[in-house]
């Protein structure tokens, strides 16, 4: 039987940054931690440069990232290894049927950009080839666990093959669906959007200007997001499930044709380069975070809509925030995990949590009512925001990472881009 100090279950961005924050940290250097995936060995070979060819491919699934996130990135040593992380400078963002319209841009804030594109294997195969340099950290992929035992002292994993592990922090970085979370019987609140994501690369026959842009449809919001070719664009495109897979069922012309005609061919005509996939959209938000020796992270503790693309930099934040806790502990020779560090990071993540789950969900029922007073609203609140200056700056901060709660490592003015 096996020993670990800390057992990340689930090697994706969020449980891979752990893994590395704690084994670089001031006092944390010393633990052996040990990372789980029942999936396989991600590629730590760099992706190659993009260009039209290969990018769709490359591509399949990203996240925007803030600058909150590239800092933790960077300190890590990551984020000058990414390629393919292409900067956006501006965003502008429309109702289809009305007069409602925003934007911002970089300049106007004095910032080098509003956030970047990001693809999701790419930063996990980055987040990887660092892990394979730290000593501390043993990853094992293709693990499956069959029952997880959780007492105030130690957590007892036992895995398909037979083999038993102890851990005495036991971290579930696992997903949406997190097994350690249904193992350890931690309630959930969720509810369905009644939305499908349709995800897929495009090619527009106007260039993109390094912009994003999204529309809010009758239906859901439709994201255009920019990569690096200024013709490509990764979509997000949140309707119902029934418009969802007419849209995955349709040739390549219907399918162009639609997607021009909902962004009002804004970039001109729209084409379909890649496969296009579709997901399911749920809240999902664990009233509780941690238990015992055990605690939730990223996916595994909420996950959100994607219409503000602030996802992935929960996720990161969270495990900043137990990472610098964990680091603290070890700091003032504290036991390397106890209750009230726990709640600590519960009560800091969850109200980060919360507030952002609220604010989507604001988002998406404003936007859902088709009234003419409501549309009107809309109209002249956005209208509105969009000619003061100082608002739009506050809205902006938070979602850029320059303000809130944040953790030491993403902080601006402890950690400057």
């Amino acid at each position: 039987m096996q020993t670990w100090d800390v057992v990340i279950v689930g090697a994706g961005s969020a449980g891979l940054t752990l893994a590395l924050l704690l084994a670089q940290g001031d006092h944390s250097q010393q633990l052996k931690i040990q990372v789980l995936d029942q999936g396989p060995v991600p590629e730590p070979d760099p992706v190659p440069e993009p260009t039209p060819e290969t990018q769709p491919a490359s591509f399949a699934r990203v996240s925007a990232l803030n600058l909150a996130s590239k800092r933790l990135l960077t300190t890590l040593g990551v984020w000058p290894h990414l390629s393919a992380n292409p900067a956006y400078q501006q965003m502008d963002v429309w109702e289809a049927d009305s007069f409602a319209r925003i934007s911002f841009d970089a300049q106007s804030l004095g910032l080098p950009a509003l956030g970047f594109i990001v693809d999701n294997e790419q930063l996990r195969q980055q987040l990887y080839a660092r892990v394979l340099q730290l000593p501390q950290i043993s990853c094992r992929f293709g693990v499956k666990i069959t029952n997880i035992n959780s007492s105030a002292e130690q957590n007892l994993l036992q895995l398909q093959d037979g083999q038993m592990l102890l851990a005495k922090l036991l971290v579930g970085a696992d997903g949406a669906n997190s097994f350690v979370r249904q193992q350890l019987q931690m309630p959930i609140a969720f509810w369905d959007y009644e939305q499908h994501a349709v995800v897929a690369t495009i090619k527009t026959a106007e260039p993109h200007q390094q912009t994003a842009r999204q529309v809010f449809l009758p239906t859901g919001p439709l994201a255009l997001l920019p990569l690096a070719d200024p013709h490509l664009c990764s979509i997000v495109w949140s309707t119902t499930p029934e418009q969802a897979a007419n849209l995955l069922a349709a040739d390549p012309i219907s399918f162009n044709q639609q997607l021009t005609a909902a962004c009002n061919a804004v970039l001109g005509m729209a084409e379909l380069v890649s496969e296009a996939a579709v997901y399911p959209l749920r809240m999902r938000y664990a009233k509780q975070w941690f238990t015992q020796q055990a605690v939730l992270v990223a996916d595994a503790a909420h996950t959100i809509h994607p219409l503000a693309g602030q996802g992935m930099n929960l996720g990161l934040m969270d495990v900043a925030a137990l990472a610098e806790l964990i680091n603290q502990q070890l700091g003032q020779n504290l036991p390397l995990v106890d209750a009230r560090m726990l709640r600590t990071y519960e009560r800091w993540r969850k109200s980060e949590a919360q507030q952002m789950i609220t604010a989507m969900e604001l988002f998406k029922r404003g936007f859902g009512s088709s009234l003419p007073l409501a549309k009107l609203v809309r109209a002249v609140g956005m209208k509105l925001t969009n000619q003061m200056p100082v608002l739009k700056q506050k809205i902006m901060a938070a979602a850029l990472g320059n303000s809130g709660d944040l953790p030491a490592i993403a902080r601006p003015e402890v950690n400057p881009l």
